[in-house]
C-alpha cells in the first residue's frame, strides 16, 4: 500500500510525514495518558473517518479497562454498554471467528454483509442515531494477563464510501505501534491509563464534576465545573483548595461547612448521599444545585496522585431533564420501583429522603438499589447518578 492515500478516505495524506505525526501523538500518549483521545482522533481522521475508539470491549474503567472515544457521546457509551452490547453484531462476529490475534484489522463489511447490518436491531436502534455504519478495527491486545483485550475501532456514517483494502492496511501499520505505547504504560503505570480514562469520561459530561480529597480540596474538575469556577457568578476555589460558595437561602450554611457536614456523616454511613446544596448565582432565579457522593475508600478513584473521596455534581436546576421511568426501564431494564428510585436519588437525594419521598422504607430503597447496580453495571451511587446524568439533558 505504501503511504498513498486511499480513494475512499478523506483528503488526508498518507505520507511519512503525517504517519511520523501519528506515531509521535502515540508515544506522546504513553507517557501523558490525557492524550489518548487526541491520538484516537488523529488516526480517525487520516482515514476520512467520523469517529474513531479505543476501548477495552470487556472491561470497563471502574474495572480496570480503559475507553477513549473520539466525537462519541458519554450517553451513546453509556447506551452500548447496558442496552445494545447484547446487539452488536459485529463483537458477535468476531467472536465467532475464535481467538483474534494481535495486530488484525477487520472492516466491517467482512464480519457482517451491509444488508444484514442494516435490518439489525444494533444498526436501527443505536448506529443509526449516532451516524455510524462502517467499522475499521485493529486488535492491540487479544487479552492476557496484565494486558486486557483492547482494540481501535474506527467509524464512518452509513452514506459514506466502505472502508477499503487500502485503510485497512494502513490500519494494520499503526496498530503495532499502539500496542507498545500502551504495554509500555500498562507494564510502568496501570494505575495513571486507568486515571486517564475515567477522567477523559467526565470531561465528556455537558454538567459539572468536582473531585476531592479526604481533606476536602479539589483535586480535579471537569471542562464543564471549570467552566462554573471561571464564570465566578458564585461558586468558587478558595485558598485552602476547596470549593466554597454562600447558601441560597438567608441563614444557610457556606458550601465548604456543609461539605464539613457530608464528611462527618461519611463516617457513619458510607453510602450516604447527601441532600443537595443550593448556591445563590447573583441574579433572581438563578442557581447551581450541588450533589455530593462520599466514595468508600475502598472504592476511591485516584486523580493528581491522591484518592478521591468525594465527588461533587455541579447542575443547573433550570436545564436538570432526567430520563423518564420509560427511558430507564428501556435502557436498563428497570422495574418501575427502581427506576423511581434511581431518579430521585440523582436528584440528589439521600437513602432516607428517597424512602420517605416514594413512599417506602429505607430497606426497600437499599433493595432497589443492589438490583440497579447490576442492571446498570456499576457498583456505586456515584457512577450511577453520572450516567443517569449523562442520559437525560444536563447543562450548567
Amino acid at each position: 500500500m505504501g503511504f498513498q492515500t486511499s480513494s475512499s478516505a478523506a483528503p488526508t495524506a498518507r505520507s511519512a510525514e503525517n504517519f511520523s505525526r501519528l506515531m509521535h501523538l502515540v508515544y506522546e500518549a504513553a507517557v501523558q495518558p490525557a492524550r489518548w483521545s487526541e491520538a484516537v482522533a488523529a488516526v480517525a481522521a487520516s482515514m476520512g473517518a467520523n469517529k474513531g475508539l479505543l476501548f477495552t470491549p470487556y472491561l470497563g474503567p471502574q474495572d480496570g479497562g480503559l475507553v477513549f472515544p473520539w466525537n462519541i457521546s458519554e450517553a451513546d457509551l453509556q447506551r452500548w454498554a447496558t442496552r445494545y452490547i447484547e446487539h452488536d453484531i459485529w463483537a458477535a462476529a468476531l467472536l465467532e471467528r475464535g481467538p483474534v490475534p494481535e495486530g488484525s484489522v477487520y472492516v466491517g463489511e467482512d464480519l457482517v454483509p451491509r444488508a444484514v447490518l442494516e435490518q439489525s436491531v444494533f444498526f436501527r436502534e443505536f448506529l443509526c442515531g449516532m451516524g455510524i455504519g462502517h467499522l475499521c478495527t485493529g486488535f492491540v491486545f487479544a487479552g492476557t494477563p496484565g494486558l486486557p483485550a483492547t482494540a481501535l475501532s474506527i467509524f464512518r456514517p452509513f452514506e459514506a464510501p466502505p472502508f477499503s483494502r487500502d485503510d485497512q492496511a494502513w490500519l494494520r501499520l499503526l496498530v503495532p505501534h499502539l500496542s507498545r505505547a500502551l504495554g509500555v504504560m500498562h507494564r510502568l503505570d496501570t494505575a495513571r491509563l486507568q486515571t486517564a480514562s475515567i477522567l477523559s469520561a467526565l470531561s465528556r459530561l455537558s454538567f459539572g464534576v468536582a473531585l476531592l480529597n479526604e481533606r476536602r480540596e479539589v483535586l480535579h474538575l471537569n471542562e464543564a465545573a471549570r467552566a462554573v469556577i471561571t464564570r465566578g457568578d458564585g461558586l468558587t476555589v478558595n485558598g485552602q483548595q476547596q470549593l466554597d460558595a454562600q447558601g441560597h437561602t438567608a441563614g444557610a450554611p457556606s458550601l465548604t461547612q456543609w461539605l464539613t457536614t457530608v464528611h462527618a456523616l461519611d463516617q457513619h454511613e458510607p453510602t450516604h448521599f447527601s441532600d443537595g446544596f443550593s448556591v445563590s448565582r447573583g441574579k433572581p432565579g438563578q442557581r447551581y444545585a450541588l450533589q455530593c457522593s462520599p466514595l468508600p475508600s475502598s472504592a476511591a478513584w485516584i486523580a493528581e496522585g491522591e484518592s478521591v473521596r468525594f465527588v461533587v455534581f455541579i447542575t443547573d436546576p433550570a436545564a436538570v431533564r432526567l430520563p423518564g421511568s420509560t427511558r430507564l426501564r428501556q435502557l436498563y431494564g428497570f422495574t418501575e420501583g427502581q427506576a423511581r428510585v434511581a431518579r430521585t436519588l440523582a436528584g440528589g437525594n439521600s437513602y432516607k429522603t428517597t424512602a420517605r419521598l416514594l413512599n417506602i422504607s429505607e430497606e426497600t430503597v437499599r433493595s432497589h438499589v443492589k438490583e440497579i447496580y447490576a442492571k446498570a453495571h456499576v457498583n456505586r451511587l456515584a457512577d450511577l447518578v453520572r450516567i443517569l446524568l449523562s442520559q437525560g439533558q444536563v447543562a450548567v
